[in-house]
């Protein structure tokens, strides 16, 4: 009779002791606060309390794998799984095996504004510093090779006030499928409808973003190796002039 009475007792004894209180929003940010030091992963919890989420979701609406102490020893438990409130998928960089881009990468990870406020990093303002990280050449950042080939033409509706013609406006012609990797038009810019790259090139003639590579872009490649070439025999040219020069006073003086 004891022995049936002690065994659930011993059950629920041990139930008890493996067990964790369960976490809360304060909780985590009394680790993770960036003037704390109870943990080397750190968050701009002001940034956050003006993001776009902080009004209806906390720290454990989005980290779901975050339940209890177990999460420092579980590897990946802090991962973000955006699609359980967002139905648009993350394809961007679909074709890229390695080192595809995350939704952060481009939305950020707590300070997620609305496209409409001018700090968001997917406001058409800051898209050009957003964009670069990945895409330098895209965004202006042309090398030694590409500089003197690119020279480009405006061909656009100048009486047109109507739309933002600047190359910098990346979602002007990146739409939902650049973006996203789904057809659906994120953007009221209309650059989209002319500029449809390599798919009619009746619509697009020359380079946008020109690149000296020798695969994606042979003739900007070419151009500027022969643009190379052509410089470093003036440089040559030219020296070999001054030193003929300096030697024929030379002989002059003697």
């Amino acid at each position: 009779m004891k022995l049936i009475v002690i065994i659930p007792i011993f059950i629920l004894v041990s139930i008890a002791a493996g067990t964790v209180e369960a976490y809360t929003p304060e909780d985590c940010i009394d680790c993770h606060d960036e003037k704390s030091q109870e943990s080397s992963l750190q968050i701009p919890v002001g940034a956050f309390k003006t993001s776009a989420h902080a009004k209806e979701l906390s720290c454990l609406d989005c980290h779901t794998g975050v339940v209890d102490d177990s999460h420092q020893q579980t590897v990946g438990s802090g991962v973000v799984d955006c699609t359980q409130c967002h139905d648009q998928e993350n394809r961007h960089g679909l074709l890229r095996s390695e080192n595809r881009p995350k939704c952060y990468s481009c939305h950020t990870r707590h300070r997620i504004l609305a496209s409409e406020d001018e700090h968001s990093s997917v406001n058409l303002g800051q898209l050009i510093y957003t964009c670069r990280t990945c895409h330098p050449v895209e965004c202006g950042e042309t090398d030694y090779l590409s500089f003197l080939p690119s020279l480009q033409l405006g061909s656009h509706k100048k009486q047109d006030f109507g739309g933002d013609y600047s190359r910098l406006n990346c979602i002007g012609c990146h739409q939902g499928m650049a973006s996203h990797g789904e057809d659906e038009i994120i953007s009221e810019q209309t650059c989209h409808k002319c500029h449809r790259s390599r798919q009619d090139a009746s619509l697009l003639m020359g380079y946008i973003h020109p690149q000296a590579d020798h695969i994606k872009q042979p003739g900007i490649f070419a151009a500027a190796v022969i643009y190379q070439i052509a410089v470093i025999i003036l440089l040559i040219g030219g020296f070999g002039y001054f030193i003929h020069m300096f030697a024929g006073k030379s002989k002059k003086g003697k």
